[in-house]
């Protein structure tokens, strides 16, 4: 993000970090240990990343034994097509 002066401002890593995980649970079931793994943090760390983005209203839903993932809001419009 650019700001007045030509200054720019860096998200933090926690920000960083939080937005991987929802590009990472997009389209895609993944683990909180190959998500801590490719962030290089703990998976405790992945899961309270997780409940941070679920309080914030994004639908990222998780199954034991399974993974993660982005709950999709596709909406279907008269002519069946998504939106």
């Amino acid at each position: 993000m650019a700001l007045a002066g030509g200054e720019i401002l860096m998200a933090s890593k926690r920000e960083a970090r939080m937005a991987e995980i929802v590009e990472l649970t997009r389209d895609t079931i993944i683990t909180a240990e190959a998500i801590a793994k490719r962030q290089g943090v703990t998976t405790r760390s992945v899961y309270r990343y997780i409940a941070s983005l679920k309080a914030i209203g994004m639908p990222i839903e998780g199954a034991p034994g399974l993974g993660f993932m982005l709950r999709s809001h596709k909406l279907k419009t008269g002519g069946g097509v998504n939106v």
